[in-house]
């Protein structure tokens, strides 16, 4: 029996993709459950596995766009039985394209007449997929050869493009700075860092400290944890806080919402799950929608300072940094406490320079008394 491998629908909002990268070859034998191909959509990337074990029939190459519920190649279950014990392990998605598996139709044909060996060539398509140009260039005189190797966007780094095209020309857009001494911070995970990991089953993390904060700030200054739709100005009910998630082809900001209700255990579980499902591929287009307010820490890569820019839809944008040592003036002495710089971009169109210096004032001495979070002043 033929089976149908087909696009799967990814949420409501999203109605076509780019099948990327199949990490099966044609012919193969794939088991039920099994990711055969990386499916990017404007939100996020996931991987498809087969809806069935047998033989299966690529129809759509890699590197195609692609709609929901489009039929995409086929599985043969008459075969599975026969040919699943003598199948060969699946190629990994990194591994360098031998011949007669991870190369394009067109580069196949292309080496077939100028009788070039595939098996050593390292692709430079998508993945190591074999290209055409690898073959044509791996026939060409050494000095012929190009020195540059060109390779199409990821449909994510288009979104992100398009994404900060959209800010950079439709917001006015200014920066304050301000810096936190995150002593009182460090002392309190270190007080209670092992009783909260025992009774929670989580570590206490920074960012539960700067999304009670945020949460508690942005009430008294709704007009950050609003935005500008035309002519009329949204206010959100709940304040929604999107935390930017590193992954190996960008930046994802998946959603904590109604943090004003979450307790800090909460909060460090969702930010776990976001990012395992991160890593995974799992992460879903509703969870990364409807966000009003956005944290990134630049801070785990090292970054000391910078200039964030809001994502669509929101107004402004809170910059975490590297905790550093350095001099402060306490009471007339110099002293060493553990700094981090804040830099807060917002929208000059909705929120005044007086509005954006208060907010960010506000977080910081929250931080440096965070106590407060807890008695809710």
């Amino acid at each position: 029996m033929n089976v149908e491998i087909k696009i799967p629908g990814v949420g409501e909002s999203i109605t076509e993709g780019t099948l990327a990268l199949w990490s099966v070859a044609d012919g193969s034998v794939v088991i039920e459950g099994q990711a055969i191909f990386e499916l990017e959509t404007d939100k996020t990337t996931i991987d498809v596995t087969a809806p069935a074990t047998g033989t299966i029939s690529i129809t759509v190459a890699g590197g195609t766009d692609v709609v929901i519920d489009q039929v995409v190649g086929i599985v043969d279950t008459d075969k599975a039985e026969t040919t699943v014990k003598d199948s060969a392990p699946v190629v990994e998605a990194h591994s360098p394209a031998p011949s007669g598996g991870r190369i394009t139709p067109a580069a196949k044909a292309e080496a077939t007449v100028k009788d070039i060996n595939t098996a050593n060539l390292t692709g430079s398509g998508r993945n190591g997929m074999v290209t055409r140009s690898d073959v044509k260039e791996e026939s060409e005189e050494p000095r012929q050869r190009s020195t540059e190797i060109r390779k199409p966007l990821s449909r994510i780094r288009k979104i992100i493009a398009a994404n900060l095209r959209k800010t950079q020309s439709e917001l006015v857009l200014l920066t304050t700075f301000n810096e936190v001494d995150m002593s009182a911070v460090k002392a309190m995970r270190r007080q209670f860092g092992k009783a909260f990991r025992e009774k929670h089953g989580v570590k206490l993390g920074f960012m539960s400290f700067f999304l009670k904060a945020s949460a508690s700030t942005l009430a008294a200054y709704p007009e950050i944890n609003a935005w500008i739709d035309g002519n009329d100005v949204v206010y959100r009910e709940g304040i929604h806080i999107s935390v930017a998630v590193s992954t190996p082809k960008g930046l994802v900001t998946p959603v904590v919402r109604s943090v004003e209700n979450l307790s800090f255990a909460d909060i460090e579980r969702q930010i776990i799950g976001f990012s395992k499902k991160a890593a995974d591929k799992k992460l879903l287009p509703e969870d990364l929608m409807g966000g009003s307010f956005t944290i990134t820490n630049g801070g785990i890569f090292g970054s000391m300072l910078s200039t964030p820019l809001p994502a669509p839809g929101q107004s402004a944008i809170l910059g975490m940094h590297a905790v550093q040592d350095r001099p402060a003036a306490v009471n007339g002495e110099v002293v060493i406490r553990p700094m981090m710089y804040l830099a807060l971009s917002y929208d000059h169109r909705l929120v005044d320079g007086r509005e954006a210096v208060g907010f960010l004032k506000t977080i910081k001495d929250t931080l440096e008394n965070p106590e407060r979070l807890l008695l809710e002043l």
